[in-house]
């Protein structure tokens, strides 16, 4: 995967983190933002080279 897809994956992986908050309050998406996050540093750690 190229260095824009990686980008692109990550940039809309934070957007649902932003909508869960809103969507349901930041309490209540903790969980969610906290899964969505492990995702996210998986992908950073995966695709690190193509991210420099």
């Amino acid at each position: 995967m190229g260095q824009a897809k990686v980008n692109m994956v990550i940039r809309f992986l934070k957007g649902m983190q932003v909508d869960k908050v809103c969507s349901l309050g930041e309490e209540d998406a903790k969980v969610y933002v906290d899964m969505i996050q492990k995702v996210i540093d998986d992908i950073e750690c995966f695709y690190g080279d193509e991210l420099e």
